[in-house]
């Protein structure tokens, strides 16, 4: 399955991502554990300060407790050292950790501690002393316990804090070369990929600028920009192909008429002349031999001469020489001149404005110059047959970097299924498309009749 460009683009970044954030949530479940032996191990040393603490402040208490008098406790100097001890002892014994991991026998005997000494209006010197007594071995007991603990907690938190930085910088070393060589891979894979679809469509482009183009396959289903670019490569060659095509007929129908152009002048129109001149001798003959003129020779004389001058005008449509030496003015000028003075003219060329820009003579090329005869033309002919109006207007001019050329007339206005349809309009639309030009047909300015409207950019 061929993945589309984009998911190409973005499956290497994806990827990355993704293997990071795998790599981020590792690294904070191994953060986890770090801080949660770190938690232990400061908790343990917590409960062994405070039991050494503890300690202290039950001794101190002990030899306070012994220097005091049971007749006046509370106007004793050493009453307020008492109290201090009191708080100390009793805010080193009740955190609720330490409580935890004492003995139930040594619990007991803080609990029973505590109670004597909440209570400083009702010291008992004797029973505080033989509560002391008895809970100072159990908590240096206890004290030497939570120490060895203490070291214990330290020792595997240090022990795990190595396995855990080695694993984790494994884990990390691994994962950065496995997304640099992923990402290496993605991209050179992406690339050629790439590279390759870019090279075919090169390849078709050059064989498309060279002209050794054939028709380009156009891609099943476009998935992604290469595909539409190449989808428009196939419709541009295919109708490029089309251009050629009609490009080289027209070529052909030009040089054919060329070929035709030259038979009839080089041979029926010589040969035309020549019937006509021994016609005129004939004619001179008789009349010198004191007879009288024929008529018949005179009427064949006549006929002759039309014939000699609508086969002229054949020809000089089929190829007007006038084009290639005097240029594209003064074809057409001749053009219309031409059917002007034809018999059973209708009387759309009595009435003609004719409006030319010197510029575009200079403009064109000889190609162009003989695609914008025909066109302009086809369509004087299409007002001949289809108008029936009094009026022509006739301009070619230059507007910014542009060729407009218009034909108005007033006429009845040409009927839609010809302008689609018909023969000559179709020669027009291929001319226009061969030299890229854009036509159109609209409503002439007049109060009826049709306006043929042709706009051709000038080459730089």
């Amino acid at each position: 399955m061929k993945l589309p460009f984009r998911y190409q683009f973005i499956l290497a970044p994806f990827i990355i991502v993704v293997l990071l954030a795998c790599l981020v949530a590792y690294t904070l479940l191994e953060l986890s554990y770090i801080n949660k032996a770190n938690e232990i191990t400061r908790q343990w040393a917590i409960i062994s300060d405070r039991a050494q603490t503890a300690i202290s402040s039950a001794r101190q208490l002990n030899t306070i407790i012994r220097e005091l008098s049971s007749e006046d406790i509370q106007q004793d100097e050493q009453f307020f050292s008492y109290l201090e001890q009191t708080r100390i002892l009793s805010d080193s014994l009740h955190i609720p950790y330490l409580l935890e991991q004492v003995s139930p026998e040594l619990r007991q005997l803080i609990t029973d501690s505590g109670q004597l000494l909440r209570e400083p209006e009702h010291v008992r010197p004797e029973a505080i002393s033989l509560s002391l007594e008895r809970l100072l071995p159990a908590l240096e007991y206890q004290a030497k316990i939570f120490t060895a603990q203490r070291r214990t907690t330290f020792i595997d938190n240090h022990h795990k804090l190595v396995a855990i930085s080695s694993r984790l910088t494994t884990v990390l070393l691994t994962a950065l070369i496995i997304c640099i060589s992923l990402a290496t891979g993605l991209a050179l894979w992406g690339l050629t990929i790439t590279r390759r679809r870019l090279k075919r469509l090169t390849q078709r482009a050059h064989d498309v600028c060279t002209g050794d183009s054939v028709p380009l396959p156009a891609p099943v289903d476009t998935r992604d920009e290469l595909d539409d670019l190449e989808l428009c490569l196939a419709n541009m060659t295919t109708r490029l192909l089309q251009v050629v095509s009609v490009e080289n007929v027209l070529l052909g129908v030009e040089g054919e008429r060329r070929r035709i152009a030259m038979d009839m002048h080089d041979g029926v129109l010589a040969d035309l002349t020549a019937i006509n001149r021994r016609l005129d001798k004939l004619n001179t003959s008789i009349a010198k031999q004191g007879g009288i003129k024929n008529d018949e020779i005179n009427a064949m004389r006549a006929d002759v001469d039309n014939v000699i001058d609508n086969l002229r005008c054949t020809i000089d449509d089929l190829h007007p020489q006038v084009l290639e030496t005097l240029g594209l003015e003064s074809a057409l000028h001749s053009y219309i001149e031409r059917h002007r003075g034809r018999d059973g003219m209708t009387a759309s060329f009595q009435n003609v404005h004719f409006e030319f820009d010197q510029r575009i003579d200079s403009s064109l090329s000889t190609r162009d110059k003989i695609n914008l005869f025909r066109i302009i033309a086809e369509a004087i002919n299409n007002v001949i047959k289809h108008a029936q109006g009094d009026r022509l207007e006739i301009s070619l001019r230059i507007v910014q970097d542009k060729i407009i050329a218009c034909i108005e007339d007033n006429g009845i206005g040409m009927p839609k299924e010809i302008r689609g349809d018909g023969h000559g309009c179709a020669n027009i639309s291929e001319r226009a498309r061969l030299i890229g030009a854009k036509i159109q047909w609209r409503t002439s300015r007049f109060s009826q009749g049709t306006c043929f409207e042709l706009s051709l950019r000038l080459k730089q």
